[in-house]
């Protein structure tokens, strides 16, 4: 049974006095042996514009082009810099999950920040269930520490663990089985795949925003060619490949 792990990263807030519309979740699978692969491949970048390998690959610092990313305040470097970037999304082995929650239909619903928060913490652990037991894999969960989403995710851990899945006819030994462990790192973990997973959250939520019809693409910005290569990356399981919930 191959080893498969799952990192997580989060874009908006799961507060319903937030701004932010959407509370998405964005997860990134790898199997164990293609993490190294992965890092190679991102240091290669980092290596070429920063002559070292410590710079985080972080969604809002590039977005904003400051501090380390201020060097794409050079439209030739910025140009070279993101093409590089869409190959290496492109073409090193990984798969998402995503699960937005549209904030602004949860609330006249009825939903709190901690119902927001659960139901995608739930339907993550699910959806990466259900990618485990169709591929015959063991798996764990790495997420960054994050205050009261660790408690979420960690009580549906042990609920799944103590009870099984049961859409799927897996009881709770074959859960102990497909799933393993969970553990929270800090902000300098710094793994690769954590930081793909922060690149990859926003673009989620702009990816929904536009299937809404909310806030359309614009057509050959950064936003769309993200959100075409994590297209291509989503899981492909019964369930949906997008879990947007509007209860």
């Amino acid at each position: 049974m191959s080893t498969i792990h799952l990192y997580l990263d989060e874009s908006g807030s799961p507060d319903i006095n937030d701004h932010s519309q959407n509370y998405t979740l964005c997860g990134i699978i790898v199997n164990h042996y293609q993490s190294e692969n992965l890092k190679i491949k991102a240091d290669q970048i980092k290596f070429k514009y920063w002559n070292h390998t410590e710079i985080v690959f972080h969604s809002s610092d590039i977005g904003a082009q400051k501090g380390d990313y201020s060097i794409l305040n050079n439209p030739s470097i910025k140009s070279d810099f993101l093409k590089d970037m869409y190959i290496f999304m492109n073409n090193c082995t990984y798969k998402c999950i995503v699960i937005s929650i549209d904030k602004s239909k949860a609330v006249p619903k009825g939903w709190n920040s901690d119902q927001i928060r659960d139901y995608a913490s739930d339907k993550m652990i699910e959806c990466y269930i259900e990618y485990l037991a169709k591929n015959k894999s063991s798996g764990s969960i790495c997420l960054e520490s994050a205050g009261k989403r660790d408690f979420s995710f960690y009580n549906r851990y042990a609920y799944y663990l103590a009870h099984g899945l049961t859409r799927l006819g897996l009881k709770h030994d074959d859960l102990k089985k497909l799933l393993t462990s969970i553990s929270f790192v800090s902000k300098k973990n710094h793994d690769i795949e954590t930081q793909l997973a922060d690149l990859f959250a926003y673009p989620a939520t702009c990816n929904f925003l536009n299937l809404e019809g909310v806030r359309p693409l614009v057509k050959g910005s950064y936003e769309e060619k993200m959100c075409n290569i994590l297209n291509s990356k989503i899981v492909d399981v019964n369930t949906q490949k997008y879990m947007y919930r509007h209860p």
